[in-house]
């Protein structure tokens, strides 16, 4: 008879024995390697359904990986911009301090004080050359190019291009003109009559230089004997104004002119009619009455020539140190070029707001804004506060020093308090001061701060997740292994046994 294999007797239970055999086999395998490995499988596709979500676990896990680096280096970034920020601040409040308390004692805190601003100039500038892992902090989007020149090249030029010392020193003896008035014309047409004529480019559209003329002389209005007629100029033409002494006035006249500085503000001189015989005859303050009005005339043409020298030589000259040194810091500078005048800001220098320059991505859909520009308005406003105490300051001889410290300390006060108070802008409003950039840059810091916490949170969530489908806990494998090393030596020792099986031994 002929017999089919796979259909004999005993083949199927001989099949499944060793069917069972290899699975047990597999299972030992299996668990011996998660147990090695910690792992529940060595490729995705052993953990069944559980892959989808460890995929997705694991990109998610990856991407907050990188978060975390950013946010850390953007910490650090942050941390190093405030502090160096609050420096700049700092510097800018102890000038201004240090102006105000010096108002009672000028001589001796001019000198102080110029040499203070002059140290506070440097350090702020090097101050906004920081570096953070070789990234600048100050350039906007360009961390690569240190943002500010060194002070010695900005202070003193690189022979070629002058410095802000040489620019501030050309604007200053351009306003005040040959003469040191102011670049005003003051004549005698005649022994009872005194004429000025301002320059015209004291009304120039671009870069106006020296007083104008802004109306005509006050004169006294107890008396008539003096009196004054006002021509006005144009930007070709020179304004005029005639002063003549028709008679003798009275002790204690005045004479007021009002003369507009290159700004548009306006400042006054006044002269005041002094007793016969005073000494000296004519001052910066007052006039002599003379023996006659020829007299009295030439007294006031020499009171005049003193009051506006010495006004020239204090507010003018103040007023021309100030604005040259916001005109060097100001950036873009439309009257300072590369050619002739060294640029004292090389970083990046769009019209975005500073924050947006540089930025971390905290999450997926969230980034936080980390920027700053060493030229924004308040910070150029401190550095040309220092420069104009720094550079305007008199020289305890002076003998208008104390009319110059009052000048400068007015002119400097304004710029210094952008270190922590908001500038204003004709156009955009208020912008923010020094210490409004450092609290933006410290709530920066908190949201960083914040964003790293919350990455965390759901960082730990993800990785226990994912363990719990990757990882083969220990304790339960070590049981499988138990189990299945069990059985397969039971099966082993009864596929033995039943090897051995014969008819002779079963009927026994």
């Amino acid at each position: 008879m002929t017999t089919i294999t796979p259909f004999a007797a005993g083949s199927y239970l001989t099949n499944r024995t060793a069917s069972q055999l290899t699975t047990l086999k597999s299972q030992l395998n299996d668990l011996s390697t998660q147990l090695s490995s910690g792992l529940t499988a060595q490729t995705y596709g052993g953990l069944g359904s559980g892959r989808s979500t460890a995929l997705s676990a694991q990109a998610t896990l990856s991407a907050l990986t990188g978060y975390a680096a950013g946010i850390t280096a953007a910490q650090t970034r942050t941390n190093v911009a405030v502090t160096s920020l609050t420096q700049v601040a700092t510097l800018g409040i102890d000038a201004r301090n240090t102006l105000n308390n010096g108002l009672q004692s000028t001589p001796v805190n001019a000198t102080a004080a110029k040499a203070n601003a002059l140290n506070n100039l440097q350090a702020a500038l090097d101050t906004l050359n920081q570096s953070v892992a070789g990234n600048y902090l100050f350039g906007g989007e360009n961390s690569t190019t240190q943002p500010v020149l060194d002070a010695d090249t900005i202070l003193n030029g690189n022979g070629t291009q002058i410095g802000l010392t040489k620019f501030v020193s050309d604007q200053v003896t351009a306003d005040l003109g040959a003469k040191g008035n102011g670049r005003l014309d003051q004549t005698m047409p005649s022994v009872t009559q005194i004429q000025l004529l301002d320059d015209p480019s004291s009304r120039a559209t671009v870069a106006p230089q020296g007083y104008a003329l802004a109306k005509a002389v006050t004169a006294p209005t107890t008396s008539t004997a003096i009196s004054a007629t006002y021509t006005a100029g144009s930007t070709t033409t020179s304004a005029a104004v005639a002063i003549t002494v028709t008679g003798q006035p009275s002790v204690g006249d005045s004479l007021t002119l009002t003369l507009q500085l290159p700004d548009n503000t306006q400042t006054t001189v006044t002269l005041t009619a002094a007793a016969s015989g005073t000494t000296p005859a004519s001052s910066n303050t007052n006039f002599a009455i003379g023996a006659d009005p020829t007299e009295t005339a030439k007294n006031l043409n020499a009171a005049l020539t003193s009051a506006l020298s010495a006004s020239a030589g204090s507010t003018l000259t103040a007023n021309s140190t100030a604005r040259a040194a916001s005109t060097f810091f100001s950036a873009p500078n439309p009257t300072t070029t590369a050619a002739n005048t060294v640029v004292w800001y090389q970083g990046e220098n769009g019209t975005t707001d500073p924050l947006s320059t540089q930025s971390v991505q905290v999450s997926a859909g969230s980034s936080v804004q980390i920027g700053v520009r060493a030229n924004q308005p308040a910070i150029s406003n401190v550095l040309a506060g220092l420069a104009t105490v720094a550079l305007g300051m008199p020289n305890s001889s002076d003998p208008n020093a104390a009319a110059l410290y009052s000048a400068i300390s007015s002119q400097a006060q304004p710029l210094l308090s952008s270190a922590d108070t908001s500038p204003s802008a004709s156009s955009t409003g208020a912008l923010p001061s020094v210490q409004d950039t450092v609290t933006q840059l410290s709530l920066a810091s908190t949201r960083l701060s914040n964003a790293a916490t919350t990455n965390k949170a759901t960082q730990n969530t993800l990785q226990n997740t994912l363990d719990g489908i990757e990882q083969a806990p220990t304790e339960e494998v070590v049981t499988k292994l138990l189990d299945v090393q069990n059985r397969l030596q039971a099966s082993y020792q009864v596929t033995a046994s039943l090897s051995k099986l014969s008819l002779v031994n079963y009927i026994s």
